[in-house]
């Protein structure tokens, strides 16, 4: 956990969190209707899993963790 004062026992307060919660859920429902399709639009699911690991990998830093290896 990160002694980083803007972090409430090592995540973010609430009010910080609802923006990236809310950025997230409308990825995931666009990416999910996109794979349910039956002709898929692979740029647009390509550029979905772009944005959707751009934010978590924002967050992860936001909570002390760089990359996809906390042990690093």
């Amino acid at each position: 956990m990160t002694s980083d004062p803007a972090t409430v026992n090592g995540y973010l307060p609430e009010p910080f969190l609802q923006p990236v919660t809310a950025d997230y859920e409308r990825l995931r429902e666009e990416l999910e209707r996109l794979m349910a399709e039956p002709v898929k639009d692979f740029p647009r699911i390509d550029q979905l899993v772009d944005e959707l690991e751009l934010l978590q990998l924002a967050i992860k830093e936001a909570h002390g963790v760089k990359g996809n290896n906390p042990n690093e």
